[in-house]
Formats: structure tokens, C-alpha cells, sequence
């Protein structure tokens, strides 16, 4: 089990780490997010950016960069100077990555180092407004029978809703069209156009679609109900007590980052993500903040490799 730090222990350290001379401090820190506007990764960047710049005395500017899964922003801080003004701010798509996509330009846990998990990300079922089924089961049976009529949307390869959506075909036995985008954001467009039948999203940008009526719910990936939508089912309830999946977002520095910035930008991080005004912001759409040390973000790296490769291969995802 991945260990964790009670947030008394995080605040202790963050008093510590921070209280470095205000002039080192005083810098503009470049942000990227390899994914457009609009997405949980991005939404939760700037929810714990603002905070984790005004504790360290510096200035963070966000920079979407996105392409390629992901890579070209991730590869842009992994070939970065290691001196603490070029971040990265992304999500767990960077551990599946090599095994959806040819030729990622970089090594994960080589190139760039782990420096705080910040958020773990529940995921829901939505369609269109105009799908004429309006419950799980009448969904699910409607995919059965006629696979064909239903288009997926992915906000990136080897995202998460990727891995459920490939599962969930698994176990009804079908194939159908799966549509990858370049974000989240793109996704929820061309499904709230009726370009795309499905999207099983982030929970946070797909709250607001449901609750204004531009999209419907059918079913969360969580272990459990998540309390912004109770009246949504799990998969699990629906006979498919396996299909669990969750993502993070998390974030890291070029590699040679000196340890005691990693040490200083984990405790500001853990500490930004915890202030009670953001743990009310995300909890509003359901996400959940985290408070881990840089080993145990590296830990979690080093298991969820491996894990992810047993599942696109199981999955039958090639890449491409």
C-alpha cells in the first residue's frame, strides 16, 4: 500500500521546507500542462498552482502544451534545465503511454522526477442529451445489440477512460468506434454536438454538462457511488464488479532536480492541495486531494508500469 502523510506532518513540513531565503525564492516558475483547457488536469493545475506560488514566494504561469498524448509537453520539461523554473502538471496517461503510442521521445522514470501526486480523479459514464436511453440498463442493452450506432470518445490514448472503455467492450462482448482527442475539453465538445455517442470522462469537467442537462450520467467507475451524483450506479452494481478505475494527476521536474527543491515543491504542493478553500473547490466536483512524499509518487510510478502494460495487452489496445 502506497504510504501517505497525515496533513498535520504535510503543514510541518511545508513550514520547514518553504522557510528558505525569500530571494531564492523569488522567480517565475513555467507550468506545463500537456493537455488543452478545459480538462481535470488542467482544472486542478490551476486550482493548486496560485496557492503553491504564493507559499513559495514565486510567480507559476501555465502553459498548455499539448500533442501526442501528452509527450510533446512532457517532453519539453524532461529536456528542460534542471533548476526548478520548468515544471510539469499532468496525469497517469504518462504510465500507459509507452504502450499505446509509438515512439514516445522520452523515459518516465528516467527523464523526469516525481515530485508530488496530487488529486485522484473518479470517472463517469456520460452520453449526449440526445440518446434516446435514459438508465444503465437500457444502454448496455442497446450497445449489445446494436454496437455499431454508439461511438466512444477518449480524452488521450491510454487515458483511463480508455482502459474502462476497452474493458467494458470486453465484457459485453462488442467492439465498436472509439474516437481520441487531444483533452478532455475537445471530447465534451463533439459530444454535446452528437459527434460522439459516449465519453466515460473525469468527473470534474463532465459535472457541469450533467447537472445543466447537456449530457446524462449513466454510471461512475468508482468502488462506490460518489456523493455528487448518488443517484448514479457504479459499474459494479451493474455486474461488472471489476471495472474500477480511477485516475490522478500529479507533478514533476526535469530529472537532476536537486532534491532539496523536490523536497521544498513537494511540501508546498501537498500544502496548496490541502488548503481548505481548494479541498472545497475539488470536492465540489468530486475529486480528492492527496498528501504523499516524492517516494511514494515514485513507488505508485514504478507499480502502475508494469500494471498498465497487463492492461492494454489485455485489453487488445495497439498502438499507434
Amino acid at each position: 500500500m502506497t504510504p501517505t502523510i497525515t496533513r498535520r506532518g504535510v503543514l510541518s513540513l511545508a513550514a520547514a521546507a518553504v522557510a528558505a531565503p525569500a530571494v531564492a525564492q523569488q522567480r517565475q516558475v513555467r507550468l506545463v500542462v500537456p493537455y488543452p483547457p478545459g480538462g481535470t488536469t488542467d482544472l486542478t493545475g490551476r486550482i493548486i498552482a496560485p496557492r503553491s506560488a504564493e507559499i513559495l514566494g514565486q510567480t507559476w504561469v501555465i502553459e498548455n502544451r499539448s500533442g501526442a498524448n501528452g509527450a510533446v509537453g512532457a517532453e519539453a520539461v524532461a529536456r528542460s534545465a534542471p533548476d526548478g523554473t520548468t515544471l510539469l502538471y499532468s496525469n497517469e496517461v504518462l504510465t500507459v503511454l509507452p504502450f499505446v503510442q509509438r515512439n514516445v521521445p522520452f523515459d518516465l522514470q528516467a527523464d523526469l522526477t516525481p515530485v508530488a501526486r496530487t488529486v485522484s480523479i473518479p470517472y463517469v459514464m456520460i452520453g449526449g442529451a440526445q440518446l434516446p436511453q435514459v438508465n444503465l440498463a437500457a444502454l448496455l442493452e442497446a450497445i449489445r445489440r446494436t454496437p455499431q450506432q454508439f461511438s466512444f470518445a477518449g480524452s488521450s490514448l491510454g487515458s483511463v477512460g480508455q482502459l474502462a472503455t476497452a474493458a467494458l467492450w470486453q465484457k459485453l462482448g462488442i467492439e465498436a468506434t472509439f474516437v481520441s482527442y487531444r483533452g478532455t475539453g475537445p471530447a465534451i465538445n463533439d459530444l454535446i454536438s452528437g459527434a460522439v455517442s459516449l465519453f466515460i470522462a473525469p468527473l470534474g469537467p463532465a459535472l457541469p454538462l450533467v447537472r445543466d442537462g447537456r449530457a446524462r450520467a449513466f454510471a461512475v467507475t468508482s468502488a462506490r457511488r460518489e456523493s455528487v451524483l448518488p443517484d448514479v450506479p457504479t459499474l459494479a452494481e451493474a455486474g461488472f464488479p471489476d471495472l474500477v478505475y480511477e485516475g490522478w494527476c500529479g507533478l514533476w521536474g526535469p530529472r537532476g532536480l536537486p532534491s532539496d527543491q523536490v523536497a521544498r515543491l513537494n511540501a508546498a504542493v501537498n500544502q496548496a492541495a490541502n488548503d481548505p478553500a481548494n479541498v472545497q473547490r475539488m470536492a465540489a466536483v468530486g475529486l480528492t486531494p492527496l498528501n504523499e512524499t516524492p517516494d511514494a509518487f515514485a513507488r505508485l510510478i514504478a507499480a502502475e508500469i508494469p500494471r498498465n502494460r497487463d492492461l492494454v495487452a489485455a485489453a487488445r489496445i495497439q498502438p499507434e
